[in-house]
């Protein structure tokens, strides 16, 4: 574990290989179902290459969960570990966008192209290694709190625990684009600087018609930055 257990019995640990269908669950249930991008463009599911993208992330040993220990039930069996909070990062640097074009080309016009399209422009219009001269960053791919655990400060917990990581393993920053509202919300509060807005409908196809439809309070992607 990387942090000691708080009084409410949570704790914040990397999260390993083995952890990775635990976890893919986790995000089926809690992340991917309240993604604005996720929902705002038809199918409404998850493209399992979206999937595939984001538990990958968890080879580069940097991805935290936050987990609730139940205790033992009334039949007697024996207490769980309880994922109830997940942060998916990996490692970029000055040749991300590039990375996010090839990729998209070679998707072309499906859900998950779409969104590598939307990730490489995000990517290009923020710029970060270039404006800040710097290499080593550490984005945040994913986000998520079990709806049930939401008001306990577990998604900053883990964002905190995260920074102190990203300072050990010397990162020069930690980057992450928003795409809710509350995301901002919250990264707002832990001093992320913000660094680019790109609004839904703004973002559009070859025949100028907006591709991601989302609902209200989520009306832009917000990019931010935190100097390490």
């Amino acid at each position: 574990m990387l942090s000691a257990t708080q009084p409410d019995d949570i704790q914040i640990c990397l999260i390993k290989s083995e952890d990775s269908q635990r976890v893919l669950n986790f995000l089926r249930a809690y992340f991917y179902p309240e993604d604005p991008v996720t929902l705002g463009i038809e199918p409404k599911e998850q493209a399992a290459a979206d999937e595939k993208y984001n538990i990958g992330m968890i080879e580069h040993s940097m991805s935290l969960m936050a987990i609730r220990s139940d205790s033992q039930n009334s039949e007697g069996s024996s207490s769980e570990d309880r994922i109830v909070g997940a942060i998916i990062v990996g490692p970029k640097d000055a040749t991300e966008a590039d990375h996010l074009y090839a990729a998209a080309r070679k998707e072309g016009c499906t859900k998950w192209g779409r969104i590598l399209q939307l990730l490489e422009r995000i990517e290009r219009d923020a710029n970060v290694c270039e404006r800040y001269k710097i290499q080593k960053v550490l984005h945040i791919h994913a986000l998520s709190v079990n709806v049930n655990m939401r008001g306990r400060n577990i998604g900053a917990r883990m964002i905190k625990e995260l920074i102190g990581l990203a300072k050990q393993i010397k990162y020069e920053a930690i980057t992450i684009d928003c795409s809710s509202f509350y995301a901002i919300k919250l990264v707002e509060r832990l001093n992320f600087e913000c660094l680019n807005t790109l609004y839904y409908n703004e973002f559009v196809d070859e025949n100028n018609k907006q591709i991601f439809q989302t609902e209200p309070p989520h009306t832009c992607i917000k990019t931010y930055i935190y100097r390490l």
